[in-house]
């Protein structure tokens, strides 16, 4: 039999009628179509009596379906026993879903196991293989895979990448955002050209020929899966002409709903997908990954997920961290629940007080302080899994008898015996981003531009670190328990106690602490005393920390609610270097203006040149002037409107709101136009009237505003010093002095006419 040998990368698998299709690319960038049979196989854990009844249903399924079945023994995670199961393999990866459909008719949910696994990573993980794998291919000349010999591994810190050509294709407004338009202009942009294609009867066979012409191998889009995919696709069933977006002319696009969900106190909306065959389709705004860390974090986060780089793409962090447990359970022939099936455990109200707590946080003293150092634990909360051993099965687990180390505060046992599927999963996570970082120090500091791309490698994993945490507990977590999650809590409470009291003990101040961050002061500490203090830390904790940077200041600004009161999570502060720091202030919100984040950024930056309070103080009145000629050229109509939009998640459906909020309004306003939003979707606008005397419009979407409708300059004014109160409260500038300030001794009617203006600066 002939066999040719590909020396290259796997680009792309998905389930076809010849069980699973992968695409190859060569060294020098040549795409190669193949196939390998593939028959996924689920697990039924039953008593005797349904373990005879479900071998009964295979058996009469057989003639229509191509199964085979037989009694087998796997792993449970918890109890780490064998148990006996039925095998159920589907030989044809396109009805498997179909046959697992007709046995959950018959057994319950918790009874199910690798049921609901999709097909292709199922695929990777049987094989071994993940996104842009490199090795040697051999395919016979059928264009079936007949091995491999991988030259690759998925925790690889080094790696080289397929030669990927990119299209980028959005639909082209300098107003309305794209989502929001129904007609099509459509910008197509390769090898450093952007061609427009405006004639709507041309739209799709033009696009086509540019596809055909270049054939990329990637086409990102802004807004593809919301609106210029479906658009285009309405425009080809119109126009009677086929799209060339896949590869495969045999496929079809892989395509999922879009949903609204609850999700840490707010509505999320994800959209829909559209995913392509041969080649991929990936849409810049609806992705989280891609936003963090662009393609190389994408990649790189794949290749360690296993998971096709297109749902990677849209995928959530949690995903592609419990496809990295499913890989290892699959490995080791541990049972997939398709349920979670682990119930917390009863606890009496004592413990019950204790565990359900965070992690522990310190107040910060309101106002501004000189001289601070930052010093943040390094991972703390996966070096606390991995060091402590600490995963669902190995918490109470059911091997040790109550003996082994405990938890404190809690007293939850810990496994000795064996090492967790946490820790296991997570430990090359720790160890790929710790690389990376160096590496991105190294580079940085020898001006070479590689560092980038080791900062977004570390970037995306930084983002599965901070998940892992809170998918331990996550209800619906496949190998998730809620006493796990307590457990690290504890540790890090501890931990952050015990580098207090050792702080202290050095003669250092805490200022402020927030879980796995401390802000410690010292008169005429150096650098040097707080390197000394992290290694003295680390030796006692076992978590290695940092610092961060020494602050020349840093303010914690009050409460918005009540000015005697700090918030945790809300700071500016400037480090030696002269670099800012800011969280949670108006400047990182996402819903302030422009207009205001440019006047809060110009304060910081003057501010970012002194080197003391006493400079500080020096630099007020310059401040001041900044915030005075803002508000100025705000309450003149002179600021260009663009710069004054607002953007806002609205949590309901336009029916289903029963007040008058802006949120409401705009919603309602853009249904009557034909925009239907879902909730967790975001609306943009400007507000006109916040009072709603004038007119019943408080505020256009961005999608109907005209020039003409102005805008509310008393409540953008409201808006611009309050943002201003935050830098300037403890100067003793309130909201009332700052108008004073600003000489705003009477309302002033709203500015109707816009005079003409270079929109899109």
């Amino acid at each position: 039999m002939l066999r040719k040998t590909l020396k290259g990368w796997l680009f792309d698998v998905y389930p076809s009628k010849n069980g699973i299709t992968i695409w190859l690319i060569d060294e020098d960038g040549v795409k190669y179509l193949c196939y390998d049979s593939f028959a996924p196989e689920f697990y039924l854990n039953l008593n005797d009596k349904d373990l005879k009844r479900a071998e009964n249903i295979a058996t009469c399924l057989q003639s229509q379906y191509p199964i085979t079945f037989e009694r087998t023994k796997k792993i449970e995670l918890y109890s780490n026993e064998e148990l006996t199961v039925l095998s159920i393999k589907v030989r044809d990866t396109q009805k498997h879903r179909e046959v697992v459909s007709i046995f959950e008719k018959y057994f319950p949910p918790f009874a199910f196991f690798n049921s609901d696994v999709p097909i292709a990573q199922l695929y990777l993980y049987s094989r071994g293989l993940f996104p842009l794998a490199y090795g040697e291919y051999f395919i016979d000349e059928r264009n079936k895979l007949t091995g491999y010999n991988l030259l690759d591994s998925r925790d690889a810190f080094e790696y080289k990448l397929p030669p990927l050509s990119i299209m980028q294709l959005r639909n082209a407004n300098n107003f309305v955002p794209p989502r929001y338009k129904p007609a099509i202009i459509l910008e197509v942009t390769y090898e450093g050209r952007t061609y427009v294609i405006e004639q709507q009867d041309e739209i799709i066979e033009t696009l086509n020929w540019h596809i055909h012409r270049f054939d990329p191998d990637i086409i990102l889009t802004e807004y593809g899966d919301s609106t210029l995919i479906p658009l285009l696709i309405s425009a080809s069933e119109r126009l009677e002409v086929p799209l060339l977006f896949n590869r495969d002319v045999n496929a079809n696009y892989i395509t999922t709903r879009e949903s609204s969900f609850f999700q840490y106190g707010r509505v999320v909306h994800k959209d829909g997908a559209f995913e392509f065959a041969g080649r991929w389709h990936i849409d810049i705004h609806n992705s989280f990954t891609v936003a963090e860390s662009y393609l190389d974090g994408l990649y790189d986060i794949a290749r360690l997920t296993q998971i096709p780089i297109q749902r990677q793409a849209r995928a959530s962090i949690g995903t592609g961290l419990s496809s990295i447990q499913l890989s290892w359970a699959h490995q080791n022939g541990v049972l997939i629940p398709a349920k979670k099936r682990e119930p917390e455990e009863f606890k009496p109200a004592s413990t019950l007080l204790l565990a359900d707590r965070g992690g522990l946080i310190f107040q910060p003293p309101i106002g501004y302080h000189e001289n601070v150092a930052e010093l943040d634990f390094v991972s703390m909360y996966p070096t606390i899994m991995v060091v402590h051993n600490i995963s669902p099965e190995t918490i109470n687990c059911r091997c040790c008898n109550g003996e082994g180390k405990t938890v404190p505060e809690l007293g939850y046992r810990i496994c000795g015996k064996r090492q967790g599927i946490v820790p296991q999963t997570l430990r090359s996570v720790l160890q790929k981003r710790a690389y990376y970082k160096k590496k991105k120090q190294e580079l940085k500091a020898t001006n070479n531009p590689l560092w980038q791309i080791y900062d977004r490698r570390q970037s995306a994993l930084k983002w599965m670190l901070v998940t892992c945490f809170g998918y331990l507990g996550y209800k619906n977590a496949r190998f998730g328990k809620i006493e796990a999650h307590e457990s690290v809590n504890a540790f890090s409470r501890d931990a952050i106690l015990q580098a207090k009291e050792i702080a202290e003990s050095n003669g250092f101040t805490l200022l402020h602490a927030i879980i796995d961050c401390m802000w410690l002061k010292k008169e005429g500490a150096t650098e040097t005393d707080y390197l000394m203090l992290c290694k003295e830390i680390e030796a006692k904790v076992g978590i290695d920390i940092s610092l961060e940077g020494i602050y020349n200041w840093i303010l914690f600004p009050a409460s918005k609610m009540d000015v005697h009161l700090p918030t945790a999570n809300r700071y500016v502060g400037c480090y030696r270097n002269g670099e800012l720091k800011i969280r949670g202030i108006e400047v990182r919100r996402k819903d302030t203006p422009r207009f205001i984040k440019n006047m809060q950024m110009a304060m910081m930056e003057k501010f970012s040149e002194a080197k003391s309070l006493l400079e500080l103080d020096d630099l007020l009145p310059q401040v001041l002037e900044i915030v005075v000629s803002n508000v100025s050229v705000l309450r003149s109509g002179e600021v260009n409107p663009m710069e004054l939009v607002i953007k806002k998640h609205i949590s309901q459906e336009a029916d289903e709101y029963g007040n008058n909020s802006i949120s409401a309004v705009v919603t309602k306003m853009l249904q009557s136009s034909g925009i239907n939003l879902a909730p967790g979707e975001s609306i943009e606008f400007i507000i006109i009237d916040q009072s709603g005397k004038s007119t019943p419009e408080k505020a256009k979407p961005l999608s109907l505003y005209a020039f003409e409708d102005g805008y509310d300059i008393e409540k953008y004014t409201e808006l611009a010093l309050k943002t201003a109160e935050t830098m300037l409260l403890p100067f003793g500038y309130d909201i009332e002095k700052l108008k004073n300030l600003c000489g705003i001794v009477r309302k002033k009617k709203k500015f109707k006419k816009v005079p003409e203006l270079n929109l899109f600066d």
